[in-house]
């Protein structure tokens, strides 16, 4: 009888946490405490503790600052291999147009697809002069800002590769990408086109995405483009933290 107790405890324990963990993928937006507690009718002292194991699980992960719980990344993790686009384009959308808002030029992510670089979203100039990328667009991977931060850090044979193949880039040029942390092209991928790409990384610490911003050579001046890098890197950054990614010390 012990037992069957002991069971049916466990069982009403792990009900309640994963009661927990469906507000947020239900909605993953970010809850307070309290929040947590109201939604699943818990006490506040339940909700705590088990708020408290799944954030020391990486379930959960909470904002110091706004106290506010979101998924963590062993939660992304779970359903990282069907469904990490759709995170990526829920996390990168806010940051798209606060960058097309604070630039007024063409912002994009884009992802590798095998030689290719398709993109998943974007945020248009409202510009007449403009780079127009419709979503699902394809384009070598080999040509451009963004299709460079993507390559850059593949592996050591895949780089190899692209380099016999097409030859338009060096393993030197690959490293000083890695190195700066961004990629720069300049009537590569059309004549008269900017372009200015910077890295998304996972929780893995792998590049699954670029951030990308293009328009017309004549409007990136010196001093805008140290802007957009400053801005671009800050906000890539962000969103790979919100998908699990942290610097190595």
């Amino acid at each position: 009888m012990a037992k069957e107790e002991h069971h049916s405890s466990l069982l009403k324990s792990l009900e309640k946490s994963l009661d927990v963990l469906d507000l947020f993928v239900e909605c993953n937006t970010g809850m307070t405490l309290k929040d947590i507690a109201e939604h699943t009718h818990l006490n506040t002292s339940t909700a705590f503790r088990i708020v408290n194991t799944l954030e020391r699980r990486q379930y959960l992960t909470r904002n110091d600052m706004s106290k506010q719980y979101r998924l963590g990344p062993r939660a992304l993790a779970l359903g990282y291999s069907s469904h990490w686009t759709e995170n990526v384009i829920t996390l990168a959308k806010p940051y798209l147009r606060r960058l097309q808002q604070l630039f007024n030029e063409t912002v994009s992510i884009y992802i590798a697809e095998g030689d290719c670089r398709i993109c998943l979203d974007h945020v248009e100039s409202t510009h007449s002069l403009r780079r127009v990328i419709p979503i699902g667009e394809s384009l070598p991977l080999y040509k451009g800002a963004a299709g460079r931060v993507l390559l850059a850090w593949t592996s050591d044979d895949e780089r190899k590769r692209y380099i016999e193949k097409y030859g338009n880039i060096s393993e030197e040029e690959f490293a000083a990408i890695r190195h700066n942390g961004y990629a720069m092209t300049q009537d590569e991928s059309e004549h008269g086109l900017f372009a200015l790409s910077v890295p998304i990384f996972n929780f893995e610490g792998q590049v699954i995405a670029s951030l990308t911003i293009a328009g017309p050579s004549m409007r990136f001046y010196d001093s805008i483009r140290q802007k957009m890098l400053f801005t671009m890197s800050q906000y890539a950054y962000e969103i790979s933290h919100s998908l699990g990614y942290r610097k190595k010390a």
